[in-house]
């Protein structure tokens, strides 16, 4: 939503609401403008359904009011600075690879499979391995993955059928602070976690960015998981 369009729908709700009431809701409701004009392009629709205007707005409200938020600092923090790649994979299967317990108790399965999220190639996207294409950064927040994991209950649910195939994948998200000067870096932390045969979840990738437009982008096709 364009700026001058923000501050039109502020104006309208501070002549309504608190001029606290009404930062909030001018948030939520860019928010939600942003996941339906999102929708709109991924399903190739003018007009959506009722159902789906709603739901991006019920999406929207999640994102401020049950947002996980965590600062790296410590043990989350212990990869920062040059991290190469033998690093990564040596800390990959000392202190990642397992199972661990989300924060609904349910398994998740972090295999070797899960290493190749340390690479991604820069034509295609897809998690070749090869020296080439290791990403630091995902070097650098390997100990973010159980982090979020085991804590994080701001966790979006997609279900979709691909080539006839049902197919659900759960993003567990943070909004994680990294402490630098002159001010915090703000960055979106996304998980992403499959479910398989007898229901098994298993880690598919890890990633993040520091735009939220992107981050919207990202879960724009998902609902909200509850337990």
């Amino acid at each position: 939503m364009a700026k001058t369009e923000q501050g039109k729908l502020s104006r309208l709700m501070e002549s309504l609401l608190s001029r606290k009431n009404a930062e909030r809701l001018t948030r939520v409701f860019c928010d939600a403008a942003k996941i339906v004009h999102q929708r709109q392009k991924c399903l190739n629709k003018d007009q959506l359904k009722m159902k789906e205007v709603s739901s991006a707005l019920l999406l929207a409200e999640s994102l401020h009011s049950q947002n996980f938020r965590f600062e790296a600092t410590g043990e989350l923090a212990e990869n920062f600075g040059t991290f190469t790649e033998a690093q990564a994979l040596e800390y990959y299967d000392e202190k990642v690879m397992g199972e661990v317990k989300d924060a609904w108790g349910r398994t998740v399965i972090i295999d070797e499979d899960g290493m190749k999220s340390l690479y991604k190639e820069a034509g295609s996207g897809k998690h070749v391995v090869a020296p080439e294409n290791y990403e630091e950064g995902r070097g650098k927040r390997l100990p973010w993955i159980r982090y979020a994991l085991r804590n994080s209950q701001a966790v979006y649910l997609s279900e979709e059928t691909i080539h006839g195939a049902f197919r659900r994948t759960y993003l567990y998200t943070a909004t994680v602070s990294i402490p630098l000067d002159p001010k915090p870096q703000v960055s979106y932390y996304v998980v992403v976690v499959r479910e398989g045969k007898n229901s098994a979840l298993r880690l598919v990738t890890a990633y993040s960015m520091f735009n939220r437009n992107k981050f919207l982008t990202v879960i724009a096709l998902c609902s909200r998981y509850c337990k």
